[in-house]
């Protein structure tokens, strides 16, 4: 036996599968966020103040790490001082 199905009708149920479809679309096509992990450059500056303010790197090191000119640790300190309460964006 054969139901016969109005256009009215085909179109009402497409326009309801639209919206699932688009959602199941949306979903598959997430990438992970650790697939594409990236460590940004100002991340990399933060970590290495966080580290010589932790005492885990010393003043030459964190100097030679970040490619600054400059040769004190008050100069230092007040280049890091940016990162030190500075959260992590990305």
């Amino acid at each position: 036996m054969y139901i016969w199905i109005s256009k009215n009708e085909k179109m009402k149920r497409l326009i309801l599968y639209i919206p699932f479809i688009a959602l199941i679309w949306g979903c598959a096509n997430t990438s992970n966020k650790l697939d594409n992990f990236e460590i940004s450059e100002t991340q990399k500056q933060r970590e290495v103040c966080l580290d010589w303010y932790g005492y885990r790197i010393d003043t030459k090191k964190a100097i030679n790490d970040l490619n600054l000119k400059i040769e004190t640790e008050s100069e230092l300190m007040a280049y890091c001082d940016f990162f030190k309460n500075v959260a992590d964006t990305k």
